[in-house]
């Protein structure tokens, strides 16, 4: 037999070549579905740790320092005047210590907890920043996510994911007697 016929022969023998393709893009699905699995899994960990850090800060924000709320207000005057001159209200007054123990105290709740808000691949949540001016609070977090998957072609089992959440408390408009606001 020559060799040319030969090598022809072989190579021009497609016998099981679909099964390579068909291999191939059976990989190519299962690392685009592992991927996808990490995507997911990053995003909604990321809507829980947003989630913690609204709640930390709402709760910080609600410390009400006593003293410099209730300092030149006491008159009755004082809620039918605004309302009258269309001033706004003064922020309430945070009491910033204060604030910072119950958001350390907010995010361990969430750390802790294993209800459905919190994701079980956020590993803990960090306080990394907290600025308060006595009227306002901002609340900056981080966490370490776990992939279900480590990504296809790298070493890459994890994520650190950031927060920020800002607010201040304000007293709505209206009129109040005895705390009670009738309109």
């Amino acid at each position: 037999m020559d060799v040319r016929k030969l090598s022809r022969a072989i190579i021009g023998d497609e016998r099981g070549s679909l099964s390579v393709v068909i291999i191939g893009l059976f990989f190519i699905t299962v690392a685009s579905l592992m991927v996808m699995t990490d995507v997911a899994t990053v995003l909604v960990a990321k809507r829980s740790l947003a989630q913690a850090t609204e709640a930390a800060a709402q709760r910080g924000v609600h410390s009400l320092d006593k003293s410099a709320y209730y300092t030149g207000k006491g008159t009755m005057f004082a809620a039918p005047l605004a309302l009258i001159t269309h001033r706004d209200h003064r922020p309430i007054p945070i009491n910033c210590g204060r604030a910072l123990l119950d958001v350390m105290l907010e995010l361990q709740s969430w750390s802790d907890d294993d209800g459905a808000m919190k994701r079980q691949e956020l590993q803990g949540i960090v306080l990394r920043d907290l600025q308060c001016d006595g009227s306002s609070l901002e609340v900056s977090t981080y966490a370490e996510v776990k992939f279900p998957f480590t990504v296809p072609f790298s070493r890459m089992d994890s994520a650190i994911l950031t927060s920020t959440a800002g607010t201040t408390n304000q007293v709505q408009e209206g009129f109040y007697l005895f705390g009670v606001r009738l309109h």
